[in-house]
């Protein structure tokens, strides 16, 4: 049975996020399942998990073995020390020179995308060498040395190496549509290893390998080097197979209950009129909490597991949904705007193409003023009435 952790009941009386401990650590086995005994995982936990919240993430997947974690910032990876993670730590994004003595004190493993950033890295001399990983653009665009000419920077970087204020840990690249189709991935597999190849022909030995991100890791086999970086599959997302179980789920109350006449219309603009005699919900959240104004006319809510469709403009705490014709939705019940509810399922892949945007920017983009609550819906994934059950408890709990 689910239960409520961490969060007075009295701040999730509006609206809250549930984060399914039980589903991410089942998604975290598929992608281990998929890439195989010799590749390891590096969770991505960057910008707060992706907004599930990064201590909890670390905590659930932490005990399964992950070789790591990969965030964007020193300040991230020094978030990630005071949490108590003592693995290894990845600073995905380019650091500065100023960051160096805290990517040391801190034990970070930063990417470096150039020679002249591995010489700031191996400019301390002082104690042990730092740990770095190489980026190498195969064509993502962003950073990194370029693949094609990975016969002149290779020599360099050996001789930075060699100079020994550095340990390579690792060389890395970035697939940039591994989730389309096509042989594009096939292409920068390909041009990584040219360079790898150019790097041990220097003398220079690349270490751990890693490229794949999600998609990279669940649809292209053969690809996953020693490492792969999953992000967006972990925390629910990803329109692929197989399917990722959803983590997090976002629910608001129902404020009130108005029964209105033809003509009626609704929120900021006008831009929705009661063609008929209607019935409208108006639920306690909004764009001021991530639910996207993009989903003004065009979202839904579920409620008792069934659709109920936005009406008008989302505003910053509030937003109102069609319950016409239903005597069963009243103040204070519950209403789901992403996740499962009674059967049905809104799922971030579709909210996502309602707003034009991707899974990522759906997540990252909750806001803090909805308290998360932990949830485990592991034990129970196989029986619905046990779900159901369970989603009562914290419905009556809250």
């Amino acid at each position: 049975m689910p239960a409520l952790k961490n969060v007075p009941i009295e701040a999730m009386e509006r609206a809250w996020i549930e984060v399914d401990l039980g589903a991410l650590r089942r998604n975290s086995r598929v992608i281990s399942d998929r890439v195989g005994d010799g590749c390891r995982l590096l969770p991505m936990v960057k910008a707060d998990a992706y907004g599930v919240g990064m201590e909890r993430v670390v905590r659930t997947l932490g005990p399964m073995g992950p070789w790591g974690f990969g965030v964007a910032t020193t300040r991230e990876g020094r978030d990630l020390r005071r949490m108590g993670w003592d693995g290894p730590v990845i600073v995905c994004a380019p650091t500065l020179p100023a960051d160096v003595p805290s990517l040391v004190e801190e034990r970070l493993e930063p990417v470096v995308p150039g020679v002249e950033a591995l010489l700031a890295c191996a400019g301390r001399r002082d104690g042990e060498p730092l740990s770095v990983h190489l980026e190498v653009d195969t064509g993502m665009g962003r950073l990194g040395l370029g693949w094609d000419q990975a016969g002149e920077w290779a020599p360099e970087v050996a001789s930075v190496v060699r100079g020994g204020g550095v340990r390579l840990v690792g060389t890395m690249s970035h697939f940039h549509s591994a989730d389309q189709p096509g042989d594009s991935t096939r292409t920068q597999w390909s041009r990584l290893l040219e360079a790898l190849e150019a790097m041990r022909a220097a003398g220079v030995d690349p270490g751990l390998v890693h490229t794949a991100n999600s998609a990279g890791a669940i649809l292209h086999s053969g690809m996953q080097a020693d490492l792969v970086r999953p992000g967006i599959y972990l925390y629910g997302g990803g329109d692929w197979q197989p399917e990722a179980a959803p983590v997090v789920t976002v629910r608001a109350r129902v404020l009130a209950v108005r029964d209105v006449r033809a003509g009626s219309t609704v929120s900021y603009g006008a831009t929705w009129t009661a063609s008929r005699e209607a019935r409208l919900a108006t639920l306690g959240i909004g764009y001021g909490d991530g639910l996207r104004r993009e989903l003004s006319n065009r979202g839904r809510a579920l409620i008792h597991g069934e659709a109920a469709p936005f009406r008008g403009v989302v505003c910053m705490d509030t937003v109102v949904v069609d319950v016409t014709g239903r005597d069963d939705v009243q103040p204070g019940d519950v209403a789901t705007l992403l996740g499962k509810d009674e059967g049905a399922n809104i799922r971030l892949a579709e909210m996502a193409r309602l707003c034009d945007t991707i899974d990522y920017e759906i997540l990252t983009g909750l806001g803090g003023r909805l308290p998360r609550v932990e949830v485990d819906y592991s034990d129970v994934d196989a029986d619905e009435d046990l779900v159901l059950e369970a989603l009562e408890t914290i419905r009556d709990g809250i």
